[in-house]
Parts: C-alpha cells; sequence; structure tokens
C-alpha cells in the first residue's frame, strides 16, 4: 500500500483505492472527479449530505461514497477500504463488532411483512433502544420491505408476476442497530438514491400510506427511500447488477433527540459502476 498527499499522483489507474477530504473535493470538477474514480475506489470523508451541493457532486460517476462531517469514524473508513479492495460487499455482519447475533426471516408477503416487523422491533425493545429509535427501525423495516416485495422488481421495466420475495436480516452489537432487505433483481441505481436524499433533505418524509399489497404495487418504483434516508445514520446499498440488492440501513443507539433527525450521515453504493 502507498499514500501520496496529492491528487494528482493518485490518479493513475495503477492505485486501487483514493481517499480525499472535503476540502480537496471542493477543488475538483466532475471530470477530475470521474478520473480519480475511474479503475479505483473512491472515498470522501468528511461531507455533509445535508448539502445540496454534496448531493449533486455525488452523481459523478465513480463518487458512491460518502463519509459524514461529525468525527468519521476510522471503523467505517477501514471497512469501506477493505470491500472496495476485496470485492466482498455483501452482508451486514461487515459493521458490526464480531459475535453480534444476526436473525433472519424470509418475507413472502404482507403478512409476512407484518409478523417480521413485530420480531426486529421486539428485538430492538431487548437490547435497549429508545422508543423512538425503535419507532424508526419499525418504518425502516416497513419500507424496507415494501420496495424489495412490490417496487424493486419494476424499477427496470415492467414486472412480471406476483411480488418478490425478500430477505430481512438484522443485528446489533451494543453500539449500532443494523437492519438488511434483499431481493432478487439488482435494479436499484444511485441517481434513483440521491433524487431520494435531496427530497429527504428539504422534506424530512413521511411514509407513504400503504394497506396492502395491491395498493403498494400502484406507487410503481417511488421506493420511499426519501423516508428511509431521513431516518437513519447510515446508508449502505450493495448491488450484483440484474441478480441481487442489498439495502443495509444503521442506527446509531448513542443517538438521541434532535441529532437523531438529520438525514444518513454516510451514503455507500457498492457494485454500481455510477
Amino acid at each position: 500500500m502507498e499514500f501520496h498527499d496529492s491528487v494528482e499522483a493518485a490518479s493513475c489507474d495503477e492505485f486501487s483505492l483514493v481517499v480525499v477530504d472535503q476540502e480537496v473535493r471542493r477543488t475538483l470538477d466532475r471530470a477530475q472527479i470521474e478520473a480519480l474514480g475511474r479503475g479505483a475506489g473512491l472515498i470522501v470523508i468528511g461531507e455533509s449530505l445535508e448539502s445540496e451541493e454534496v448531493v449533486a457532486a455525488a452523481h459523478a460517476r465513480g463518487m458512491n461514497h460518502l463519509i459524514g462531517e461529525d468525527d468519521p469514524d476510522d471503523a467505517e473508513l477501514v471497512v469501506t477500504s477493505v470491500k472496495l479492495l476485496s470485492g466482498d460487499i455483501f452482508g451486514l455482519e461487515k459493521y458490526l463488532a464480531w459475535g453480534a447475533r444476526v436473525g433472519a426471516r424470509e418475507v413472502g408477503g404482507y403478512e409476512d411483512k407484518r409478523e417480521s416487523m413485530g420480531v426486529v422491533c421486539a428485538y430492538a425493545k431487548e437490547v435497549g433502544a429508545r422508543r423512538q429509535v425503535i419507532a424508526r427501525i419499525e418504518s425502516v423495516v416497513d419500507e424496507l420491505l415494501m420496495n424489495a416485495l412490490y417496487d424493486a422488481p419494476v424499477v427496470g421495466g415492467p414486472r412480471e408476476g406476483a411480488q418478490g420475495r425478500a430477505l430481512l436480516r438484522w443485528a446489533c452489537d451494543g453500539r449500532w442497530f443494523a437492519v438488511s432487505v434483499e431481493d432478487e433483481y439488482g435494479a436499484l441505481e444511485k441517481a434513483s438514491i440521491l433524487e431520494h436524499l435531496a427530497r429527504a433533505r428539504l422534506e424530512r418524509g413521511r411514509p407513504r400510506a400503504r394497506s396492502n399489497g395491491d395498493e403498494a404495487a400502484t406507487n410503481g418504483a417511488g421506493l420511499g427511500l426519501y423516508f428511509i434516508l431521513s431516518s437513519v445514520t447510515r446508508f449502505i446499498v450493495n448491488v450484483a447488477p440484474g441478480k441481487r440488492t442489498e439495502v443495509i440501513c444503521l442506527f446509531d443507539l448513542k443517538v438521541s433527540g434532535r441529532d437523531a433527525d438529520v438525514c444518513a450521515r454516510s451514503l455507500h453504493v457498492f457494485g454500481s459502476d455510477q
């Protein structure tokens, strides 16, 4: 591994990973950002996802990893780097301390979803999550599952057949509560995430009214990401295009009150050359 202080040196294709801070990023135009991200993993640290300018800049190809401005977490930088260098991107375990117990359920319909939400919320209460955090977890799991079951199949075109199936997983290591939902479509794109991130920043979204699968299906590929992104601390998407999407949401159990009412502090999109 080599370290360089200049962006010019790091722009060569021989490097596998490039990390820049917000001050350097602000000196670069879109073409320079895309050149840095070409053939390398590009991580930008110290940015605020509350910034309209940052969200706009993130549309650049290769600018797929933003780590929040407030005291960036070394562990987050390490796991992001390892995933980029190894190509092993799936699994919420990577974001938790070793030994965290992971629960899992396959969800195939509205009743499965309702029961699964209850199981996850009961576990969140068991590990000591505050009431407000549990409410956020419940709403985010609801949205993630509805997206995977009804919306994900139509992101790339007309849906064929009935609703899909989703794999729900959850775990906690005492600091972070993690939930993930996986579908079999691999259709979620960064541009859609950024669009809804902008909405989250402006609207502090609200969950969509959904009473059953048929009603949900009429919402198309809206995804409800604006609400999810306004409710979680970290938002991670792992994509095997056309095959598999895993969305991981992390909730910081040490954050409460006004500090919790912000957009996601970190955003990562793996496996997509966007």
